[in-house]
């Protein structure tokens, strides 16, 4: 089977993104933690929402733009901090210089969606989660490995694939 998109390697350019903006280390700025595992607050989970979809059909499913949310929630003690770092960081990723940087690596950023509060009453009561998701595009790039016609030949007459 082929590989068509890097998913690994496009949080990754959007996790160093988040830090360069939050001056956080990479230990606190994770694709995920377990129970066992979870980083001193505060810290930040990003990590794709795992939907993709295609904003417009395309002639080549090898070459198309294809869009998923990555997701950002911030966890932190105090709601003020949570607050204040993930609107701080989601105003930074409307930025057109943050948009220009990130689409030298890939990535279109298409949207930043509406910030929400994710925390969960009774789980973590000694927790904040404050976060929203980030609708980029990027494109899936590969070659068949099926032949293709490019060109056809009918009585002197050529038709070529453009």
């Amino acid at each position: 089977m082929k590989r068509t998109t890097n998913w690994e390697q496009t949080t990754a350019i959007i996790r160093q993104t988040v830090r360069s903006l939050t001056n956080l280390d990479e230990q606190h700025v994770i694709a995920g933690y377990t129970l066992g595992s979870k980083p001193t607050l505060p810290f930040i989970v990003a990590h794709p929402s795992g939907t993709i979809t295609t904003p417009v059909q395309h002639l080549y499913p090898m070459h198309e733009p294809v869009d998923t949310n990555i997701s950002i929630t911030i966890h932190s003690a105090t709601q003020a901090q949570a607050l204040d770092i993930m609107d701080n960081l989601q105003a930074n990723f409307r930025d057109p210089e943050v948009h220009y940087q990130v689409k030298q690596q890939g990535i279109i950023i298409v949207g930043v969606l509406d910030p929400q509060d994710r925390s969960v009453i009774g789980i973590n009561n000694s927790e904040q989660q404050y976060g929203f998701d980030l609708h980029i595009r990027v494109e899936r790039n590969f070659e068949s490995d099926q032949p293709s016609i490019d060109s056809i030949d009918i009585k002197d007459i050529n038709i070529t694939r453009n």
